[in-house]
């Protein structure tokens, strides 16, 4: 897997505008409905358009999981999720 410098930071910071989860599952469903088998809950189908950049997100998590220090995977991880710079710096405890 080799990848320009730009095109990595790009999809790092723009990951987290493709990924649709509009559609939940959270149901009120108590235990004893739970298992029940004669009223079968409504299937829910993911959209499989972003196959590729789900793969591609895995292969470098993969990496930085191998080479990054902690932090910096937690770093990639929140950029990665759509938080800011200085959001993320805060957290840290880094001032600009």
């Amino acid at each position: 897997m080799r990848y320009d410098k730009a095109t990595v930071k790009e999809f790092i910071l723009n990951y987290h505008k493709i990924q649709d989860d509009s559609v939940s599952c959270d149901e009120d469903v108590g235990i004893d409905e739970f298992f029940n088998v004669n009223n079968q809950a409504k299937t829910h189908e993911k959209d499989n358009s972003n196959v590729e950049d789900v793969i591609f997100f895995n292969e470098l998590e993969a990496v930085i999981e191998r080479v990054a220090t902690e932090k910096e995977h937690n770093l990639f991880l929140l950029l990665s999720n759509g938080v800011s710079f200085e959001k993320a710096g805060s957290i840290f405890g880094v001032k600009s």
